[in-house]
């Protein structure tokens, strides 16, 4: 871990400009990283296949394209600081930043720290804190897990207006039970929304991750987590370019993973869900007021 002085040098660039720093961004997170793991055990497949470090929208975003907020991404290993995005930004429709990280970028094991910065129009900084990762290639390969489950989805895998309990109430996931799991084992379930039945074009701000640390009963019986309505399943939707309209269909994909002090030892395959919330001869769609 890096001392205070360690992580100072992280977050500026020059010691006049980072004098004071104030209040820190909110940390990065990456996909596939277990949030609560202080070491940021990357899993083999997101070193193969690279990942996504996600940037939480920030307090006090710009809302004005002739003065958007300034967002620099920064990779550091062995010594080294890289910039690895730099973008402007008027987030008013989004939750969060998409920051591609490509294998090779993750190529060399051992450990590196992401950090972010983001200044606005008048050039004032707001660093977050680095996120410790930990590569390592040597690692054992993860046990696929079995697919999770939508209880109150229809034969064809649908939710719609007609689902019971309310698809207002959330939607219900079931992870089977797994003989692999371990009690205190810790369970991340990772929602995200579609705009087609197919799963084609992720829907920003429809990602979710939900947890849960293991107990003997969840291992034997499987148990369930509930995604809320309101945040990841009500803007699932696509626009018709013919018809000039939205319409509320569309699909989402859940994956689960399973981890072991900090490492990935276990991931689901993907499973998918269609969502319809169009009601035949209304204008507006199920639950459009929830």
């Amino acid at each position: 871990m890096p001392t205070p002085k360690d992580v100072d040098h992280l977050l500026r660039d020059g010691a006049a400009a980072r004098a004071t720093v104030g209040i820190l961004a909110v940390i990065i997170t990456v996909d596939g990283v277990d949030p609560n793991d202080p070491e940021g055990n990357i899993p083999l497949d997101k070193l193969l296949n690279g990942t996504i470090a996600r940037v939480p929208r920030w307090e006090n975003y710009s809302s004005d394209p002739a003065n958007p907020d300034h967002l620099r991404v920064y990779w550091e290993q062995n010594g080294v600081k890289s910039l690895i995005h730099d973008g402007f930004y008027t987030p008013v429709d989004v939750l969060e930043i998409e920051v591609p990280i490509s294998a090779a970028q993750m190529s060399t094991d051992g450990i590196a720290w992401l950090s972010y910065e983001v200044n606005d129009a008048d050039v004032n900084p707001d660093p977050a804190p680095p996120r410790k990762l930990t590569i390592d290639h040597t690692q054992v390969p993860v046990q696929e897990l079995k697919e999770a489950q939508f209880p109150h989805a229809t034969l064809w895998g649908y939710l719609n207006c007609a689902t019971r309990p309310p698809l207002s109430s959330g939607v219900t996931v079931k992870i089977p039970a797994q003989t692999f799991g371990r009690p205190d084992d810790l369970c991340l379930m990772e929602w995200q929304g579609y705009e087609a039945l197919n799963a084609k074009v992720p829907i920003g701000g429809t990602f979710g991750e939900f947890q849960k640390l293991l107990n003997t009963e969840d291992i034997l019986n499987g148990f369930e987590l509930v995604v809320p309505f309101a945040k990841y399943v009500k803007d699932i939707k696509f626009f018709d370019d013919e018809r000039k309209k939205d319409v509320f269909t569309g699909s989402a994909l859940v994956i689960y993973r399973y981890y072991r002090g900090g490492r990935l030892v276990g991931e689901s395959t993907p499973a998918l869900v269609k969502i319809d919330r169009v009601l035949s001869g209304e204008v507006l769609p199920c639950y459009f007021a929830d």
